[in-house]
């Protein structure tokens, strides 16, 4: 897994222009695995385009509880795409997922089935179900969540627990990281090194991790970076650099339009890759562990 800091001096190198910070860079590194997560036309050989798979990595599940006065409840506020599995806990039925609204409408125009949930569709960021029952029903949702942004936190506030594992921060700048995220760690006398995120206050004064962490007081600063997320080791640079640098010399032509050449190149570079992880993705779908219990219906 490429390290946060090596994918931006990589694209540094290759865009040559120093009016474009490593912020910049990473918001772009990040435009591009929002992008990569939510779908991208992707160009096979013989012409033929698709929308790209959703990443295995982005995985995610969780429970909702429906409204007793509406036909709708927000989807979780990480859903990204694709509910593919949806399953009533209240009730151990599995809910049949509709193609789309207009369809749940088709059926029920008025949404004023009163009964337990059977039927459910997505439309934006919202989860419309029939029937609407008269008691909360709980269920729980199989989707693919947003990535998580990669960031930079500098400080001279942070400091290492090696008996909790715990990063704290006085400054409370932690909380722009997330359970799950691989993170580097520099500047520091004993604990320069890679660590896997456990937990995060909600405050941001500190993140536990699953590593070994050595005694350290504040005082002195040290950086923590994140990594990507979702997005397959290999493809970190070919995806990754590639686009950002297409952007940047897309918005370099405006002045200089030789730099289209570049950022064509770039590019084709980025669509191979994109076929590279299309063609990677297995398309056999992940088992689910229910309860016992669960019924299919």
């Amino acid at each position: 897994m490429a390290k946060q800091q090596t994918l931006v001096d990589w694209a540094k190198g290759l865009i040559q222009d120093t009016e474009y910070s490593s912020t910049d860079i990473l918001n772009y590194m990040n435009e591009a695995q929002d992008r990569i997560a939510g779908g991208i036309m992707v160009i096979y050989p013989d012409g033929t385009q698709v929308k790209s798979s959703p990443l295995p990595n982005l995985a995610e599940s969780d429970e909702l509880t429906t409204s007793t006065s509406n036909a709708y409840i927000s989807m979780p506020s990480d859903y990204s795409r694709d509910l593919h599995f949806l399953v009533s806990d209240t009730n151990d039925i599995r809910i049949e997922i509709l193609s789309s609204l207009g369809e749940l409408l088709t059926d029920y125009p008025n949404l004023d089935n009163t009964s337990r949930v059977s039927l459910a569709a997505v439309s934006g960021a919202k989860l419309y179900y029939q029937g609407m029952p008269s008691t909360a029903e709980t269920l729980t949702a199989y989707y693919y969540r947003d990535p998580y942004d990669m960031d930079k936190y500098q400080a001279s506030t942070i400091s290492f627990t090696a008996s909790t594992s715990t990063i704290g921060d006085t400054g409370n700048g932690l909380s722009t990281f997330y359970a799950g995220q691989t993170i580097d760690i520099t500047g520091t006398t004993s604990n320069n090194t890679k660590h896997t995120v456990a937990t995060v206050a909600s405050d941001g004064s500190s993140l536990t991790v699953s590593g070994t962490l050595v005694d350290e007081s504040a005082g002195t600063t040290f950086t923590i970076q994140s990594r990507p997320d979702g997005i397959p080791t290999h493809l970190h640079e070919s995806l990754l650099v590639n686009y950002t640098a297409m952007k940047v010399f897309e918005r370099k032509s405006i002045s200089d339009p030789r730099k289209m050449e570049d950022a064509k190149r770039c590019k084709a570079l980025f669509n191979q890759a994109m076929f590279n992880l299309e063609s990677s993705i297995e398309r056999v779908p992940e088992s689910i562990e229910f309860k016992s219990e669960v019924r299919y219906g």
